[in-house]
């Protein structure tokens, strides 16, 4: 990916941020003053009220119905408005005499509202688009992967979210986000690198195929972080995929990027060892060839009202793309073939159906295995 590529998916990144420096820089900001106004003379608003009253509207279907049609149809509006938008299927609203009471005292509520802002104006059909698979969330909750009962320091930290980041297949100058998460300052990269789901750390070269238990990391190995011209590598073997990468680049173009070796591997580097760019991509590499790309989104001090425990948090997962069945092309395929000289192809990826209309093999080495399950572990 070069460097106009970097520039329209991400940034401007910002001036590297030495974490220490920022923390002592914002614990002062962050302490309560005595000059400032008593809180209890401020007006108080309970998020519970307003809460509850989105919920009670939401929780009924004829409500929630009725909000949905209503903003289906600003958004043809919208879009209707403008020369280049594409045709779309309008929206039928009923009359106003033919609402229930209950819709139409919302409806009431909501044209009483004199926010300015309120209303999408035109020039909002320029910031919108379509939803993406990335916009989805295959967590109901946020995610913990750390024991929840290990206690944390009383010194301030400052929680670190970054989004990991994956090519496209149909286009690989392309990113789509995967997942986010949050870290601790303290934490290391091997946490963080711990942490991101990649469906290629299910890959197996040997062993019980289906089993979907067994943890691909260990039996693959590798793995190498570039930040800020710095390779950090796992430190499993003397000669690492950071070492590697040290030497593959003298093989190339003399216009490689300069990247040095670290002394010191992901499990030994914490984040506030590092100076980091928000919205600049890093590069990883792991399970030979699958990379990641790894942007700061966010860098702020732990509030009080923050967990104390289970970090790192998996914030978000984006649903894994599944393949379809070479054979029918239809549905997500469920086996992988192996060794079967019918299909053409090895491994070969098929549905139940398809794989039972195909018959028994003739040859005793193919064998059928289940594809790994992507939620487990997740």
């Amino acid at each position: 990916m070069n460097a106009l590529t970097f520039e329209s998916l991400f940034g401007p990144p910002s001036d590297p941020i030495h974490i220490p420096a920022f923390i002592a820089a914002a614990v002062p900001i962050a302490t309560p003053s005595n000059d400032l106004q008593d809180v209890s003379q401020l007006p108080q608003i309970s998020v519970v009220d307003l809460r509850d009253s989105l919920f009670n509207v939401w929780n009924n279907p004829n409500s929630s119905a009725h909000l949905l049609k209503d903003h289906e149809h600003s958004i043809t509006s919208l879009y209707s408005a403008t020369k280049s938008a594409k045709p779309k299927r309008r929206a039928h609203l009923p009359d106003p005499e033919d609402l229930s009471p209950d819709v139409a005292a919302l409806q009431k509520t909501i044209n009483e509202i004199k926010l300015t802002s309120w209303k999408l104006q035109a020039d909002a059909a320029l910031f919108m688009r379509s939803a993406k698979n990335s916009d989805q969330n295959v967590l109901a909750q946020v995610k913990n992967v750390c024991d929840a009962s290990a206690s944390l320091s009383d010194d301030p930290q400052a929680i670190i979210t970054l989004s990991v980041h994956n090519r496209l297949q149909w286009g690989p100058n392309y990113v789509s986000r995967a997942s986010q998460h949050a870290l601790l300052s303290s934490q290391t990269l091997g946490d963080l690198f711990d942490v991101i789901p990649c469906t290629s750390n299910e890959l197996a070269t040997s062993g019980d195929l289906s089993d979907h238990n067994v943890d691909r990391r260990q039996e693959h190995g590798g793995c190498v972080v570039c930040i800020e011209g710095v390779a950090y590598g796992d430190g499993l073997l003397q000669e690492d995929y950071a070492h590697k990468l040290i030497l593959h680049l003298q093989t190339v173009a003399k216009d490689a990027p300069a990247i040095t070796k670290s002394s010191s591997s992901i499990r030994d580097t914490a984040l506030s060892s590092l100076r980091l760019r928000i919205n600049h991509p890093y590069w990883l590499l792991h399970q030979g060839n699958c990379e990641h790309f790894v942007v700061v989104d966010q860098i702020r001090l732990q509030h009080p009202a923050d967990g104390r425990s289970g970090y790192p948090l998996t914030l978000q997962i984006t649903p894994p793309l599944l393949d379809l069945c070479r054979a029918c092309l239809k549905v997500p395929a469920t086996l992988s073939i192996v060794g079967d000289v019918r299909l053409g192809e090895s491994p070969c990826l098929l549905c139940s159906p398809c794989w039972r209309n195909i018959g028994d093999a003739p040859d005793c080495d193919v064998s059928a295995n289940f594809l790994p399950r992507h939620e487990l572990g997740w």
